[in-house]
């Protein structure tokens, strides 16, 4: 289709272009319009929907509060009580005429009065025996003599039958309602029971559905999802599935029914608690605005046939000149360019060589960038040995540590300095100086900038110095920064260490307060030291890793994980001994061979998206079972039934919070360093991250698919710590959750 675009004359291909250009902005107005009239029209139905729920709901509330007025007048009517209406026939006489006299409604075909402990239903129109009521008189065909006399008798709550065929001797078959409610009204221990029998179709007279709803229905359900009322007696009010799609209390959807588009408004009785819907089929309710799209459509194509004679006309006139330059190109290249289009070629010629020239700028800066947060993170690892390897990687970008010991500092900043990150690192490395000299690496949180600082000089005049630096910060961005600091080393090793003090020295903003310079060598992070050793703890960890047998190394790390857990310690000392015992793990495997360790062990910067201790010791014990897969010759018979049943296991209960590695090695009675390894063999990755994986799609699924909060989405995928979802999200996919959702609606 662009080969043969290309070898059209340069008259064809601008007239081509301007016709499409002609098109867009009736495309434009074509949508726009269409979208507005969709609009107008939807809310019109949606308010006439809406009045006409509001008016069904009045009738029908107003008409059980009436009935409910009516049981309460009985109650306070001498001549109806229990002492005086049985008394005599003349009593009984009197209280019939006070019942008749109750009848105030038309859509009430009659009232009826049981007093509990007799045999007698009195109305407004005979006196029945109970027992024969639904027997001789009216006949219903799910009212069992039985369940009818234990409902007149039983009943405490006001209870609401819904509409239903009854046969009356010498009347054909009505629909009635009927409504029971025990008297007093409200009373724990009635002595009577009044029974309304309601017309069906008197209910929703008032609604006037014949005009307001021709093609529609109009229906009432109960609090049990039982049809109560409906305009029309229709098939697909006997399906269940009707009524569980109408999950709001209040809310309007297009819904399929019997393979038909309805438009669908409910909302439920806050006094009732009945549901009331009203529903019209979509293309009912849509034929006007199509006839109007229809008219639209015509008038911009009228438009378009016009413009495009316009433009081909314009184009015979300003043909001339492009003409003439084409002559100009072929004397220039030597031959004819025939029907090929010259201009466009010259012009993308150009255009591809500017374009070559920026993007190989913008791939040396940002191999420039790339290779500077490498190296940073390699230090941060622990992966360089001298400071001499640090400065001859890092010399081609700029990264120099002259001096001998290095600490991580962190900054924290509200939301509203985000936009200006950029500007808040360019005023921190204009501060740098010979002494204390920093380089920014990316933070996986927004609000959160990092330095690997080059210190020198005594630990008081580095403190003086980030106080400075602080004061200067507040000052110049008037908001709240508030600075974690961790120890300063000599050893680069412990550069990963200095990244977990400052991170927890950051954590403490919410004790030592915001706005100013934590130092973690000031907090007390060794609570539990006596309790629970972690030196002493690494001490015993060295003699089994030096004896090198794999299921002794898995023994002691499960104890340790079973101690950590037991032991109540802080957060930093957990991830402090996870990150000592990590390094051992990779010293071990890099003694036997040398580069294998590479990628096979989580690193520091993992360690602090997890939030609790059950976390970092899975964390250890999974690293521990790669250990041990490193240092065991022979390898476990394998079977694709397995991971097919583990994996299987997993998408299943992946979304329980409680869910961890030892559960599933729990369920399968395997031990967790088999497990581990085994599932690595077979997939090419832990069981963490295959975890990970699936509840982050799912996450992502939910993201594009439901309109609930993130923190909901954060429970249903199994995470119960928001902050650190967002981490692990940001670090998967690129963007934060909400970015995300904002990418895919878009």
């Amino acid at each position: 289709m662009k080969s043969a675009i290309n070898r059209l004359p340069v008259f064809y291909r601008y007239l081509l272009s301007y016709i499409v250009l002609l098109l867009l902005p009736l495309l434009f107005l074509g949508t726009t319009g269409y979208l507005r009239l969709a609009d107008i029209v939807g809310n019109e139905v949606e308010r006439n929907n809406q009045a006409l729920l509001d008016k069904l709901q009045d009738e029908v509330d107003q008409k059980l509060i009436q009935m409910n007025k009516i049981a309460g007048q009985i109650t306070q009517t001498p001549e109806l009580s229990p002492y005086v209406f049985t008394h005599d026939p003349l009593s009984m006489y009197e209280g019939k005429k006070m019942l008749e006299s109750r009848v105030v409604d038309d859509s009430i075909r009659e009232i009826l009065l049981h007093i509990r402990g007799s045999d007698y239903l009195y109305s407004s129109l005979s006196v029945y025996k109970a027992k024969d009521f639904v027997t001789d008189f009216y006949h219903y065909s799910d009212w069992s003599p039985e369940q009818f006399s234990q409902d007149l008798n039983s009943l405490t709550k006001p209870f609401l039958r819904p509409a239903e065929d009854v046969k009356i001797d010498g009347l054909p078959y009505q629909r009635l309602i009927t409504y029971l409610v025990p008297i007093p009204v409200n009373s724990q221990r009635p002595y009577g029971t009044v029974m309304f029998m309601m017309k069906e179709d008197m209910l929703l007279k008032g609604l006037n559905a014949e005009l307001t709803l021709p093609k529609g229905n109009a229906i009432v359900f109960d609090s049990k999802g039982q049809v109560l009322s409906a305009y029309k007696q229709e098939d697909y009010l006997k399906d269940t599935a009707f009524y569980k799609q109408l999950t709001d209390e209040r809310g309007s959807a297009t819904l399929e029914i019997m393979h038909k588009q309805y438009v669908v408004t409910y909302q439920k009785s806050a006094k009732s608690g009945l549901l009331y819907v009203t529903m019209q089929p979509q293309s009912f309710v849509m034929a006007p605005v199509n006839r109007v799209i229809f008219q639209w459509i015509n008038s911009l194509l009228i438009i378009f046939i016009a413009g495009s004679l316009l433009v081909y006309l314009v184009m015979l006139f300003n043909y001339k000149p492009v003409k003439r330059l084409a002559a100009l190109v072929e004397a220039v290249r030597g031959h004819s360019i025939r029907r090929a289009n010259e201009i466009e070629a010259i012009g993308s010629a150009i255009h591809d060589m500017a374009d070559s020239n920026r993007m190989l700028g913008r791939k040396l800066e940002e191999n420039r960038s790339a290779v500077k947060e490498h190296l940073l993170g390699s230090l941060l690892k622990g992966e360089m040995k001298t400071l001499q390897e640090v400065n001859d990687r890092g010399t081609e970008v700029d990264i120099v540590f002259p001096n001998p010991l290095i600490a991580v500092l962190i900054l924290e900043y509200p939301s509203s300095l985000i936009p200006f990150k950029e500007k808040l690192i360019s005023e921190i490395s204009a501060k740098f100086e010979e002494a204390y000299l920093g380089y920014c690496k990316d933070s996986l949180e927004e609000k959160r900038t990092m330095f690997i600082m080059s210190v020198e000089g005594s630990v008081e005049e580095w403190k003086s110095w980030l106080g400075q630096l602080h004061e200067y910060l507040s000052t110049v961005f008037e908001a709240p920064i508030t600075m974690g600091v961790g120890n300063v080393y000599a050893e680069l090793t412990q550069v990963g260490r200095s990244y977990l003090e400052a991170s927890t020295a950051i954590d403490y903003k919410l004790i030592r307060g915001s706005q100013r310079t934590i130092f973690f060598d000031e907090l007390m992070a060794h609570d539990h030291e006596d309790m629970f050793n972690p030196r002493r703890v690494l001490d015993d960890l060295d003699i089994v890793l030096q004896h090198g047998n794999p299921d002794r190394i898995s023994e002691e790390v499960q104890q340790i994980a079973v101690r950590m857990k037991q032991s109540g310690m802080t957060l930093f000392i957990a991830r402090e001994l996870c990150y000592d015992m990590i390094r051992k793990f990779i010293a071990l495997v890099e003694k036997k061979q040398p580069g294998s360790s590479n990628g096979s062990f989580p690193d520091v910067m993992a360690l602090t998206d997890f939030t609790t201790l059950d976390e970092i010791a899975d964390l250890f014990t999974t690293a521990c079972a790669t250990l041990c897969e490193s240092l065991k010759e022979r390898k476990p018979a394998s079977s694709s039934a397995l991971i097919e049943q583990i994996t299987q296991y997993i998408l299943k209960h992946y979304s329980e919070p409680d869910f961890s590695v030892q559960k599933i090695a729990d369920h399968f009675s395997l031990s967790l360093s088999y497990l581990s390894r085994y599932f690595k063999e077979q997939t090419g990755r832990t069981v963490m991250d295959y975890l990970n994986e699936i509840r982050i799609d799912q996450a992502k699924l939910l993201l594009r698919t439901d309109d609930r909060s993130v923190k909901e989405i954060v429970l249903q995928v199994g995470y119960y710590d928001v902050s650190s979802f967002i981490r692990k999200f940001k670090q998967s996919v690129g963007v934060t959750p909400g970015e995300y959702r904002k990418q895919q609606r878009a």
